[in-house]
């Protein structure tokens, strides 16, 4: 039987505009080899008329063998391109083998009866068979069969022949269709799904949680549209040489308005050492029967990662210099587009007592409004040159807002090993997200950052948004009546601050320790620079809390940057040291 081919209209035009600036975050954008590969994998697809006003389309062709086993399974979407309402017809569904064995397929207890006019129908059709050998799948076939004659007639209706690119062999399939193979960062869409939604693979990192580590895959997903759009159903299989990792979307439903952009969020759970060499856009399907539904996915687009792509990142980051604004994603939702964020202090101090370095960040966020905003909760890491990521702890309380037309100080701390040299570091900005049960974090910015040179001898303190001048400072014992000796501090001091940026009691704080002459500790005192009991431009007099014995000499006098982080633990940064 002569059976006509036609060619679907749901192959999406792209513009050239959508597929540079519009569809890439400002940080990203900035890679013109990204933007330049930015190519949809979108063919057509192929429809064929089963029968007068109905014409079928094969949306998915499974054959996955497992041991002594193997599932068959068929999805066809059903099209009446007639008037009026028309009855699914009773045919059966057959795929032939390679060796030319046939096997009718069963099919789903939730197909539908019947198909509206001009509009369609997805049918599903799934049977387990007992074979132990791996076997191609070459073709499937409609069959009409007639059982009022005796013998029964059987007419075959339609036959399509199924490459091998078409059939997938289950999660550990390798998808050969060239024009389905992408780099990182090209854009795509699924048009078996007959979607006009476009995706573009935006960041992938690496998360450790207490219910274990997760791969965290974020995609952007344009409308290109003039109407409304649902981001269709759809997961990620991570591939390394020897295993599969499956993932799922963090967010269960997503729409876009006409233009829009949005992030959706697969999450993986994966091994620690986990090094993913491609990812599998994979997409459901399902069949019904009377004990419940049978689920598998299907492999639709295979997406090639760079060597070291999820321990150092895909995104090239761009060298940044202190103070001026960082370049957030402007698809976020987190930090509202009249906030600027700044990093305006970024230092490196060896901890000699417990074995570690420890960064010390400062981000100043502005508020360009006419109306309070309320501080965004920004997760931070540094990554090292290497690939090594180290976590930001952030300061553990802030203010509630920023007033207009002002700017707020957050610090973060970062716990790194000593022999981390402090060339080459990256800091990442995310926002923390959460569906469900399922936490995640998502990728706000990316950039190469300096650190600042430590002067441990300077008499200028900088503790933005304060710069401290200690113009002159002395050490006198007072001997207490319990026979013991305490030590004051007289400071002369020159204070300023930063006018546009408020200040309040969670200010970072001076530490000053005291030191005996062979380097005990013998008392402390924390001094605020804002709110009550502040230091001042001026003399201040501050009791170091001693308890000695003796009476010591010389002294040694440290000065620090202190604050609390949000998991408890105190913060220190070496200022300066004076000895007398």
């Amino acid at each position: 039987m002569n059976k006509t081919m036609k060619k679907s209209l749901a192959t999406i035009a792209l513009s050239a505009a959508l597929l540079t600036s519009a569809c890439y975050p400002a940080w990203a954008a900035e890679s013109s080899s990204a933007v330049s590969s930015a190519v949809a994998a979108a063919n057509a697809i192929v429809s064929y008329n089963l029968k007068d006003n109905i014409d079928v389309e094969i949306k998915s062709i499974l054959n996955e063998h497992d041991s002594d086993t193997t599932k068959l399974g068929v999805v066809v979407r059903l099209k009446n391109i007639g008037s009026k309402v028309t009855r699914v017809p009773d045919y059966e569904l057959r795929v032939r083998m390679a060796d030319g064995v046939e096997y009718t397929l069963q099919p789903s207890s939730k197909n539908p009866k019947s198909v509206q006019p001009k509009s369609q129908q997805e049918l599903s059709y799934l049977s387990t068979v007992d074979r132990s050998d791996d076997v191609a799948l070459t073709d499937i076939s409609f069959v009409d069969v007639d059982l009022e004659v005796y013998p029964k007639k059987e007419t075959t209706l339609l036959t399509v022949a199924a490459d091998a690119g078409m059939v997938w062999n289950g999660s550990d399939s390798t998808i050969t269709k060239q024009t389905a193979i992408l780099k990182w960062g090209e854009a795509f869409t699924l048009p078996s799904l007959h979607s006009p939604v476009l995706f573009v693979p935006v960041d992938i990192h690496k998360e450790i949680t207490a219910k274990g580590v997760s791969t965290v895959v974020q995609i952007q997903a344009v409308n290109p549209t003039t109407e409304r759009q649902t981001v269709p159903s759809f997961g990620i299989d991570g591939k390394t040489e020897s295993k599969v990792y499956s993932g799922d979307r963090a967010e269960a439903a997503v729409t876009l308005e006409p233009g829009e952009k949005k992030y959706v969020h697969v999450v993986i759970p994966s091994d620690l050492d986990t090094e993913f060499s491609s990812l599998n856009v994979v997409t459901p399907e399902k069949f019904a029967t009377g004990e419940g539904e049978d689920k598998y996915r299907v492999g639709r687009v295979n997406i090639l990662l760079p060597n070291g792509a999820v321990t150092q990142g895909v995104i090239p980051a761009p060298d940044y210099k202190l103070g001026t604004p960082v370049k957030l994603d402007s698809t976020n939702k987190f930090v509202p587009s009249n906030v600027d964020v700044s990093l305006e202090e970024l230092h490196i101090t060896e901890n000699e007592d417990d074995g570690f370095n420890t960064a010390v960040a400062k981000f100043k966020l502005t508020n360009n409004s006419d109306r309070p905003i309320p501080i965004p909760a920004i997760q931070t890491e540094l990554v090292s040159k290497d690939g090594y990521a180290y976590a930001g702890s952030r300061q553990a309380q802030t203010a509630i807002s920023v007033v207009p037309k002002a700017s707020y100080v957050v610090s973060y701390a970062y716990a790194l090993p000593s022999s981390e040299t402090a060339e080459g570091l990256k800091m990442n900005l995310y926002s923390k997200q959460a569906s469900g049960e399922t936490s995640y974090k998502s990728l706000l910015a990316t950039a190469k950052v300096p650190v600042q040179k430590n002067d441990f001898t300077s008499n200028m303190l900088k503790v933005y948004p304060y710069d401290v001048k200690i113009k002159d400072w002395t050490i006198s014992a007072i001997f207490q009546g319990n026979m013991t000796y305490n030590y004051k501090l007289k400071l002369e001091l020159d204070i300023s601050q930063d006018k546009q940026v408020t200040v309040d009691a969670y200010n970072n704080k001076l530490l000053i320790e005291l030191f005996d002459n062979v380097g005990n500790p013998v008392g402390r005192s924390t001094e605020a620079l804002s709110g009550v009991n502040r230091l001042y431009s001026g003399t201040n007099t501050i009791s170091l809390n001693a308890d000695s014995a003796q009476l010591d000499f010389p002294l040694t006098v440290k000065v620090f940057e202190a604050f609390a982080g949000e998991n408890g633990e105190v913060v220190k940064r070496l200022l300066t040291t004076f000895k007398q």
